[in-house]
């Protein structure tokens, strides 16, 4: 068991076996879930500094994806959205988060987030989500988003993110406004330093994202869920980077799920690492109103 610096209570790292394999995972905090998702190529490191805000709202818990961060590796090229359904589905079972669960995504992992809380509703107290797939055609605007997936589906992309440093360097130096410190960087990419299959993972979630409505399981479950969240009443809160990915008609079409709130921080895609005491403190708040201290009830 590992801790990291925060306020409060200190974040502590552990491991649980899951579906043949394994996930870390970090927490801080007591009471009812919180539970941070990540996206691609991160970690649960990416809510280091979020995390610690809520934790006298609930246990926070964010794992690291299967084949992602400290998380077990699987065999062969097995890391599709499918496959984090089922590892995400077994690390929910095996920590019992069964109930008043308050799910954070971003990225990929808001997608599975959104995924898990349409399957699992009874379970499922509150969304909190930003930069993430809102809708299946995601992948198709802006061009530049459809022109990358295309290039990342050749053969020529592959070979530039199993064996060189495209995908990282676009996340890592062109998703924040400002450069990463050394030591922040070097540790989102130090599960990547190994080049060839162990950076399997990164390259079939950028794979993943629906173009043209392929693939197919993956466009059919992020319309299902799109159509779960434009429906639902369980409570929402949206955080909006007002230099991110999720903009134009995406971010209008979310913008009218129900009973939702709103934050706008000043970020690119990575807000976590842009403004994380803006959104730890909305978050907090947020989480207040769904979880009132008992001399509020």
């Amino acid at each position: 068991m590992t801790a990291d610096p925060g306020v409060g209570s200190p974040i502590t790292q552990h491991v649980v076996s899951v579906a043949g394999s394994h996930m870390s995972y970090r927490e801080v905090g007591e009471g009812d879930p919180i539970l941070f998702l990540h996206g691609n190529p991160m970690s649960s490191y990416l809510w280091r500094n979020i995390m610690v805000q809520p934790q006298d709202v609930g246990r926070c818990i964010a794992p690291d994806l299967i084949g992602m961060g400290e998380s077990g590796i699987l065999t062969g090229d097995d890391y599709h959205y499918g496959t984090h359904q089922r590892y995400l589905d077994a690390f929910c079972e095996a920590l019992g988060l069964d109930r008043e669960v308050i799910v954070v995504g971003h990225d990929w992992g808001g997608a599975l987030g959104f995924d898990w809380a349409r399957r699992h509703p009874e379970a499922v107290q509150g969304i909190a989500y930003g930069e993430t797939l809102v809708h299946p055609t995601v992948g198709n605007e802006p061009p530049e988003r459809a022109e990358l997936i295309r290039f990342c589906r050749s053969s020529e992309g592959e070979m530039a993110i199993l064996h060189g440093d495209f995908l990282l360097d676009v996340f890592m130096k062109a998703s924040t406004l400002h450069p990463l410190p050394h030591e922040v960087e070097q540790e989102y990419r130090k599960r990547w330093l190994v080049e060839g299959e162990s950076r399997r993972p990164m390259l079939t979630w950028v794979q993943e994202v629906p173009l043209s409505g392929e693939p197919e399981d993956v466009f059919a479950s992020i319309e299902q869920y799109s159509q779960w969240m434009a429906s639902s009443a369980v409570p929402k809160l949206l955080i909006v980077s007002t230099h991110g990915q999720l903009s134009g008609p995406n971010l209008a079409y979310c913008r009218t799920w129900p009973n939702q709130s709103e934050i706008v921080v000043e970020a690119k895609h990575f807000f976590q690492e842009d403004d994380p005491s803006a959104v730890g403190t909305a978050l907090r708040d947020w989480a207040l109103r769904l979880r009132p201290p008992p001399a509020q009830r």
